[in-house]
C-alpha cells in the first residue's frame, strides 16, 4: 500500500477517533498532522475538573488523552501499514500541571515500528511544546490490517487540512 498523504491520514484518524467511545465522549478532536506526527487536541470542560478548587483537569483525563493520541499516531507511520493497535504499554511521566481553562494538545509519532509492535513517544502541554506538562512512551500491538481503499482511492491533496 502507497504512503497515505496527510489529508487521508486526517480523515483516516478523524473517522477512527469518532468511533472510540471514551475519545467522542470527552469531545478529543484531531488537531493537525505533519508527514508522521500526529496531534489531538482536548477542550477544556468544567466537567473534566479534578480539582475544584484550581480548576485543573482530572489526571486520568490526561491519561485517556495521551493514550489515544499515541495509539493513533500509529495509523500516522509510514514506516507500516495502518492496522488495529491496542495499548500493550504506556507509561506517562506527569511533568507538571495544566492550566484551567486552558485547552490541552497532545502530540505523538511512532519512532520503531517492527513487524508486530509499534513504538510511540508523545507529549501534552498548554502554551507550547516547548512546555510539556506530561512525556509519555508506549508500545502497541498490531492485531488487524484496516481496509483502506476507501479512503486512499479519493486521492486528496497531500496538504494538511
Amino acid at each position: 500500500m502507497p504512503v497515505l498523504s496527510n489529508s487521508q491520514k486526517f480523515d483516516l484518524v478523524t473517522i477512527m477517533n469518532a468511533h472510540i467511545p471514551h475519545a467522542a465522549l470527552l469531545g478529543i478532536q484531531v488537531e493537525s498532522i505533519e508527514r508522521e506526527e500526529l496531534t489531538l487536541r482536548l477542550p477544556y470542560q468544567t466537567h473534566l475538573i479534578g480539582n475544584h478548587e484550581t480548576g485543573t483537569l482530572h489526571g486520568g483525563v490526561l491519561t485517556v488523552l495521551l493514550d489515544q493520541t499515541l495509539g493513533m499516531a500509529t495509523v500516522c507511520s509510514d514506516a507500516s501499514e495502518p492496522s488495529v493497535t491496542p495499548t500493550l504499554d504506556l507509561r506517562i511521566d506527569h511533568l507538571g500541571i495544566a492550566p484551567a481553562g486552558m485547552s490541552i494538545f497532545a502530540s505523538a509519532r511512532v519512532y520503531k515500528a517492527t513487524r508486530k509492535i509499534l513504538f510511540v513517544e508523545g507529549i501534552a502541554y498548554c502554551e507550547s511544546k516547548e512546555k510539556p506538562i506530561a512525556r509519555a512512551t508506549g508500545s502497541w500491538v498490531r492485531v488487524a490490517e484496516v481496509d483502506l481503499s476507501w479512503i486512499v482511492s479519493s486521492d486528496k491533496d497531500a496538504a494538511s487540512p
